[in-house]
This record gives structure tokens, sequence and C-alpha cells, in this order.
């Protein structure tokens, strides 16, 4: 499989580089930042230079993992945050069904409002709360018109960052090591992944040429404060400088859903086996960490 990554810098694009060639994947990278680190990596210089390279490239399939994904940066800039989480992805999902190249897109769980009790499923409406949210939905149906055999993997997802200091497993891994006083999250609920399991249920869900909106993510859900006893646990690491709090307490976050659960029985059904828990992630996560800190050129532990 020939596979090209648009974000091959970014936190789940410079993993992809890392664990698809151990799946016997033949791989590129695209992105505006350097990635040396990323086999077959070429610097771009605008979202512009792309849609000449997907018409020559001979690919198999086209990932797309650029995106604006703060929450707080997609609020001060809309119009930006439409651009890259929605025009450029239904521009490029096009340019695949032209040239006959599977586009795998990844959106969110946050394009619902958080309010259900249970699981959300593919078929649930969609109710974003905010500027991001609302990106990521124009941008899934900005694919799937484009080239409604387009495969979109809605999702929530944690790993090990190249910087070190960049995602929610840095977060709580540094600040326990640190003894850092922190608040975890008791009302913010996520199926969240570890990347490596969502690679593989990407893959996957490839080769079993799925179609349309799948929830790759994680069976369970867990709140951030749970998540953070869980780190500590995995890790040996002391988690009493974590107290709980909520979503509440911080003025300066905007609005985003509280339970975001997903129900993963639909991409189950593709692959034949369960989704991996949040919790059964980290021991992965753990296992895999010094071997993606050679890959991006350094030791960060």
């Amino acid at each position: 499989m020939k596979a090209l990554v648009l974000g091959s810098s970014g936190f789940l694009g410079s993993y992809l580089g890392f664990a698809l060639p151990g799946l016997g994947w033949q791989v590129a990278g695209i992105s505006r930042d350097g990635a040396e680190f990323f086999p077959g990596h070429r610097h771009v210089n605008s979202a512009d230079e792309i849609d000449g390279l997907l018409q020559g490239g001979g690919y198999d399939l086209v990932i797309n993992a650029i995106a604006m994904a703060s929450h707080e940066r997609c609020d001060t800039d809309p119009a930006q945050a439409l651009l890259i989480n929605a025009t450029l992805p239904g521009r490029w999902s096009a340019a695949c069904a032209r040239t006959g190249m599977k586009f795998v897109h990844i959106s969110t769980d946050a394009v619902f409002d958080g309010e259900s009790t249970t699981p959300y499923e593919e078929a649930d409406s969609p109710k974003p709360l905010g500027v991001y949210g609302t990106s990521k939905r124009a941008g899934e149906e900005a694919v799937s018109q484009a080239n409604p055999d387009a495969l979109i993997l809605r999702t929530n997802f944690y790993g090990w960052s190249r910087a070190g200091n960049t995602g929610i497993l840095d977060f709580f891994v540094n600040a326990f090591s640190q003894g850092t006083a922190i608040t975890g999250f008791t009302d913010y609920r996520v199926s969240s992944i570890y990347t490596g399991d969502l690679v593989d249920a990407m893959v996957g869900a490839v080769s079993g040429d799925a179609r349309g909106v799948f929830h790759a993510a994680a069976s369970d859900a867990a709140s951030k404060y749970d998540f953070g006893l869980a780190v500590a646990a995995e890790f040996g690491l002391d988690s009493s400088s974590m107290i709980p709090g909520t979503l509440a307490d911080v003025a300066t976050l905007v609005a985003r859903g509280r339970n975001l659960a997903l129900s993963t029985a639909k991409i189950e059904g593709v692959l034949g086996r369960p989704m991996p828990s949040s919790f059964s992630g980290l021991a992965r996560a753990r296992a895999e960490r010094l071997a993606l800190m050679d890959y991006f050129g350094h030791s960060t532990l």
C-alpha cells in the first residue's frame, strides 16, 4: 500500500510515519513544518501546493491528518478554522475522487454536543457547540459530498508528541514526574484511544474497503481525572499533585461537549474484533515510547 500523509509534522501525522512502514506500507508525507524524520517527507510552503502533488503521485490512498484542532484558536479565527478543517479537505477529497485514490479524513467527537447519556452512534445527528466542532462537521460534509467513497474517522486520541509537551499524555506524565499542581476534569468524558490503536483501526478499515463515517475510538469512555489516575498507575508516578475539577472552573475554555463517548460497534463489525480501551492503550504507549523518541531523533524521557 502506498500512502501519502497530509500533515506529516503534526501529532497524528508524525506517528503515521512511525507505524505504517512497520506494517509494510510505503509512506510519504507533506507538511509546511520540518519533518525530516518522516520517510519520504516533502516540504510545502502553502496548502495550494498539495493539489498538484495529489495529481501525479500514484498513491493508493491519502490520509488527511491536517487540522486546526485547538478549540480556543478556532474560536478566535473561525475563517481560518473553516478553511483548514472544511474547505481544503473537501478540495483534496475531490482530487482523490478524480484520480481514483482512497481518501481518509480524520474527524472528531466534537461534532456532538455531549448531552447524550449513551455513547454516540454514527447515525446520531451532529450538534457541535463551538467553532472547532462546527468546522470539523462542515469538513465531514465537504469530504463526503466531494467523494462518497471517502473514509471519515471520528476519534479522540492521545499519544507522545515530538516536542514532549503537547497532548494529554505528555501533560500528565510531565506533571506527575515534576510534582506540578494540576486539575483533572471529572465532568469531561471521552473515548480517547492511543494513536497506535487508532492507526491499527484505520488500517483495518481501509483493508476492509470501509467508506463513510466510522467512530474509531476507545471501547470505553473515561473522565480526564480518571485517565490521569490511570497514567500515574501505568508509569509508577505519584498523582497526588492532581486535584479534581470541572470545565466550568476554567473561564478561558470555550464551550465543548462534556460527555463525548462514542459507540464503536460499527467499526468493530468491519474489523471483526473489539476496539481497545482507553486504559489498555497506556501499556502500549509506555512500550513504544523509546522507539518513538528514537524515530523523532531524540530521547525525551
